[in-house]
């Protein structure tokens, strides 16, 4: 990386999230409105029927978990519409920058704007379930670290289906084909540790899943480690994935963009 490159990257994080900060409060308006039907939902009406009453905070972290997740779909649209359309990010090529620092920028500027939504759903979080989300369970020095590793995933994750996608048409298989499948047996609902008793075969398979570790991660860091996947192996599952995809996400954009 040249200081030139990283010079010109910083700079594109500067503008955009410039920008990002006049919409952030409509944004964040969304997310939270989004944040509390589900938590309320989960801590206190299913827990009037049939549910634990530690569900509640089972769900608010899964929520703030895999947000991220639920963001991907836009993203990637909009970096589809303009590869298909107007070209800008054509226009960020010819800059003194590496092409391959020009998707890191994107993935890195996603994951910044994920986390800024979604950080504060824990303060929200805790008012809303008041003494039924125990802080002191809570170690900070290993949430932060899951809660931005899993931030930078979602970025890369993003950058990763907008290089396989052909066309806009084809955006709407998004979120059926992948993001729902990650989203249901990515132990949003259920631990993975429910998954194994129930089928060792279901519960092993779903490891394929990076949702899987990014779900036991969080909840293992706030929640307490006892019945979650152990969080340091979690923690470097997730920053496997990240890598994984995207390098196969630069390499394909380079090839499609004729940046090679």
């Amino acid at each position: 990386m040249t200081k030139l490159s990283l010079t010109v990257f910083l700079q594109l994080l500067k503008r955009d999230l410039t920008a990002f900060k006049r919409e952030f409060g409509g944004k964040f308006f969304d997310t939270a409105f989004l944040f509390f039907t589900n938590v309320i939902v989960a801590a206190y009406l299913m827990t009037e029927e049939w549910v634990n009453p530690q569900y509640g905070p089972f769900i608010l972290i899964g929520c703030i978990a895999s947000f991220g997740l639920i963001e991907v779909v836009g993203k990637v649209g909009m970096m589809i519409a303009d590869i298909d359309g107007d070209r800008t990010i054509s226009q960020i090529l010819v800059f003194p920058i590496r092409a391959g620092m020009v998707f890191i920028y994107f993935a890195v500027f996603w994951a910044i704007t994920s986390a800024a939504l979604t950080a504060l759903l824990f303060p929200m979080g805790k008012v809303l379930m008041y003494t039924r989300f125990d802080l002191s369970k809570v170690s900070y020095i290993r949430l932060i670290p899951i809660f931005l590793a899993s931030n930078l995933f979602y970025g890369f994750f993003a950058l990763w289906v907008t290089s396989l996608m052909r066309n806009i048409s084809s955006i709407g298989s998004i979120w059926m084909r992948a993001i729902n499948p990650m989203w249901m047996f990515g132990a949003y609902f259920y631990s993975w540790k429910a998954a194994l008793a129930l089928s060792p075969a279901i519960g092993y398979a779903s490891l394929i899943n990076p949702m899987v570790y990014i779900m036991e991660g969080m909840r293992a860091a706030a929640l307490g480690q006892e019945g979650y996947l152990p969080y340091w192996i979690c923690l470097i599952m997730v920053i496997v994935f990240t890598f994984l995809l995207g390098t196969h996400a630069i390499h394909r954009l380079k090839k499609r963009l004729d940046c090679v």
